[in-house]
């Protein structure tokens, strides 16, 4: 019987591997993807133009995109961390009729030229880039409604 137990250093090394994973998983950063989807509600002006208008009323400037149905910026610097720059451009693509999502194109910009894109949203682009552009689509009746991922998460609860 005694053989079956487990040994107290294999016990120990078990709990300390939990908790490192624990320690490393409470450290993580939080991410998020480069999107976010809107619901479109009634409202007498076409969506292209409520889109543009939302857009220019959180003083990003327009740009042609050359695809018909997208809504595009030129790029912004958010911040300037010395030996790079955080620069964000934004796309808004109308999905169907009822649905708009808004894409979110980060990248950093080095001292050196280079520019490298930056996979995910951190929590301060994040913060600073949506704030304002949710309250200005919400004007022009457009709903934040989240990602895919966080609406998987909404439904599992």
């Amino acid at each position: 019987m005694d053989s079956q137990r487990p040994q107290p250093s294999a016990v120990r090394r078990g709990r300390a591997v939990a908790l490192a994973v624990l320690a490393a998983l409470a450290c993580s950063p939080s991410l998020y993807p480069l999107y976010r989807d809107y619901e479109v509600n009634q409202h007498p002006a076409p969506i292209r133009q409520r889109l543009e208008t939302a857009l220019a009323n959180a003083q990003w400037e327009l740009v042609d995109h050359g695809a018909p149905n997208t809504v595009a910026t030129a790029p912004r610097r958010l911040r300037h961390w010395g030996l790079y720059s955080i620069v964000v451009s934004i796309e808004a693509v109308p999905v169907g009729d009822r649905h708009v999502r808004l894409f979110v194109h980060p990248y950093r910009y080095y001292v050196t030229g280079g520019r490298s894109k930056i996979p995910y949203l951190k929590g301060s682009i994040r913060r600073r880039v949506m704030a304002e552009l949710d309250a200005t689509l919400e004007a022009q009746g457009l709903a934040a409604i989240g990602t895919g991922v966080s609406r998987d998460r909404a439904g599992r609860r």
